[in-house]
């Protein structure tokens, strides 16, 4: 499978602006090949942050105490994924633009070795900002926009004019530089009440990238088991696609169908060090703070659901696969968070 018309333009600027990632992203067929991991690593670096978004995953992690990240950590964490051929990660929270040391965890990262990007609700995010990112070496941000102004607003919990601050920030972005996708959490009210169609369709205006993302039962969004989509949902998500400018975790990366991208193309460190198969399955691999990142990835890939050998649709955001019925329930019910991977019974495969 041949990589999207998007993948290859953004891959021609690397060249230019990063040719130490963009060496690092080329060998990626031939890691594939081997069955290895080339995920992106979102970094839970801190979770203060400045709303409190109705469908947040982490609110949960943010109660656990223990050992908390610090830059030294961040830069141990970015050499050993930069020695085994990783070439993106993805600063998180919490809300980035709070973080009082943001331009050392971007400096700890490596600027020219990576391809960074920062996930953010927007409010922070003015010109002047933009241009400061850009300089500081992020190449993209992941900016929230569920739906359109009334639900965005409700769903960040706390600001209203949220909505607002986000549209107005993407002209600013495309005049400097800095790449955006757009992400949206689709639940099974903004699908059936027509309201994601109408967001890309007023989205389209800006020429942006969107992720729709499939809402999920964990976090704060624990209670709203009635919002996760079913398998005709999501196939009618992907069918978008076709007329709009967007994709899912479930789409063709790096050219190749990887399905569900639990470890393969995806994962997470929370803001205590545990490596999680995905932001929304908070199961712990192992964590940084003991182990070194190499065995806890091989690990997870180890781990059927998250092989190389299965490519299941999205795990946790998906209420018709037996990994929702079966692992997920057993998340919800216990005491400690996230929960450790040996603590879980994995089941059989259906």
């Amino acid at each position: 499978m041949k990589m999207t018309e998007r993948e290859e333009k953004n891959r021609g600027t690397l060249q230019e602006r990063k040719p130490e990632a963009y060496a690092k992203i080329i060998q990626h067929p031939e890691k594939i090949k081997r069955k290895e991991c080339v995920a992106l690593i979102q970094l839970q670096y801190n979770y203060t942050c400045n709303f409190k978004c109705k469908h947040c995953a982490i609110e949960r992690l943010k109660q656990q105490g223990g050992q908390q990240m610090t830059v030294p950590d961040v830069k141990r964490i970015a050499d050993q994924a930069d020695a085994m051929g990783l070439a993106s990660i993805c600063i998180s929270g919490g809300e980035p633009l709070i973080f009082p040391d943001l331009k050392q965890v971007i400096e700890a990262i490596g600027p020219k070795r990576f391809v960074i990007s920062m996930d953010t609700n927007g409010w922070l995010l003015t010109e002047e900002k933009v241009k400061w990112l850009v300089e500081a070496g992020v190449d993209r941000i992941h900016l929230s926009i569920d739906g359109l102004e009334v639900n965005h607003d409700m769903f960040r919990g706390t600001k209203t004019g949220s909505w607002k601050k986000c549209v107005e920030a993407l002209p600013y972005c495309k005049k400097h530089g800095l790449g955006v996708i757009i992400n949206i959490v689709a639940t099974k009210s903004l699908v059936k009440s027509g309201e994601l169609v109408k967001q890309l369709d007023f989205i389209a205006q800006f020429g942006q990238h969107a992720s729709i993302i499939f809402a999920k039962a964990t976090g704060a969004f624990e209670g709203f088991k009635d919002e996760i989509l079913d398998s005709k949902d999501i196939a009618y998500i992907q069918s978008l696609h076709a007329k709009y400018n967007t994709s899912t975790h479930l789409s063709p990366n790096c050219g190749y169908e990887f399905g569900c991208m639990c470890f393969k193309r995806h994962m997470s460190i929370t803001a205590h060090g545990d490596v999680l198969p995905c932001p929304w399955i908070p199961i712990s691999m192992g964590n940084v703070f003991k182990e070194d990142l190499e065995t806890i990835i091989k690990r997870g890939l180890a781990i059927k659901w998250f092989s190389y050998d299965h490519k299941f649709s999205c795990l946790s955001g998906n209420c018709d696969m037996a990994f929702y019925k079966k692992i997920m329930p057993q998340i919800e019910k216990a005491d400690t968070y996230p929960v450790d991977y040996r603590k879980i019974d994995w089941g059989n495969l259906e």
